[in-house]
This record gives C-alpha cells, structure tokens and sequence, in this order.
C-alpha cells in the first residue's frame, strides 16, 4: 500500500506515542516489583506477562498509524518514544507511582481502622466482665491449693 508522507508522519508519531506508553506500562511493572518484593521465578512471569502485553499494545499502535504494515519507521517510533519517556518522565513517573502507592496504603489502613474500631469496642465490653468473672472464679482454686500446700499428701513432689 502506498503511503503518502503525511501519512508515514504521522504513523511515525503515533508508534513514538505507543514508545512512551510502553515506558508507562514498564514503570508500573517496575513498581509493582519494588511493592510486592517478587521472587525471581515470579520476576521471570511478570516480564513474560510484560512483554505478552507490551506486543498486543505495539500491535494496536501499529493498527491505529498504519494498519500493521511492519515499516522500520514504526519500530524506530517505538524506540524513540522509549527512550525520551525514559529520559524526560520516567523518573517523575516514578517518584509519583511510589506516592500514590504509598497514599493508598494510608487511605486502606484508615479505612481497616474504622472498620475495626467497633469490634475493638465490643471485645471491650465483653474482656472486663471475662476478667471479673475469671478472677472470682480463680479464688477458690487459690485458697485451696494454697491449704492443701499444708498437708504432706498433696505436696508437689520435687
């Protein structure tokens, strides 16, 4: 199919676009490994699962500029997209992902802790009249063992 110039143009800049979205997709994965501490064989899944979804997302970029005709301007795009993601946001990204994550936490952790109170309430009412009612109870234990201790019989042997 013949191309015309405006149109590689712009098949061109759609694929750089697709090379920052591939930037995004890989600092997400980067800081889901940073969150979750994944161990190796599960690093080797998610970079599988990565590149199995960073294809289909090429694969769709390509479709959108070009109807997936493999030109080497589109891979270039890609590259180029990358790499100015990488060296102009990737860190902000980053810095930003972080944050948020660490926001979340916040916010569930409050959440856990609103949720929780009035079972901490309940437990409340019910531990202080368990602990009046265990040492009531306990008292006649003492008092007998502490009159059968008298007795050579029900000594404890050592």
């Amino acid at each position: 199919m013949v191309m015309t110039v405006q149109s590689q143009i712009y098949a061109f800049l759609v694929t750089i676009y697709g090379g920052f979205v591939l930037g995004f997709m890989y600092d997400i994965f980067k800081v889901a490994q940073r969150v979750f501490k994944l161990k190796k064989s599960l690093i080797n899944i998610a970079d599988i699962i990565f590149w199995i979804l960073g294809t289909i997302i090429m694969l769709y970029f390509m479709y959108l500029s070009n109807y997936v005709e493999v030109r080497f301007y589109s891979f270039l795009g890609f590259a180029i997209g990358a790499l100015l993601y990488y060296l102009l946001l990737s860190y902000f990204i980053l810095q930003g992902l972080i944050a948020f994550y660490h926001f979340m936490v916040k916010i569930f952790s409050r959440i856990a802790r609103i949720i929780e109170y009035p079972f901490r309430v309940l437990i409340g009412l019910f531990y202080v009249p368990y602990r009046f009612i265990r040492k009531v109870l306990s008292l006649p234990k003492k008092i007998i063992e502490k009159n059968l201790t008298y007795f050579k019989i029900f000594r404890k042997k050592k």
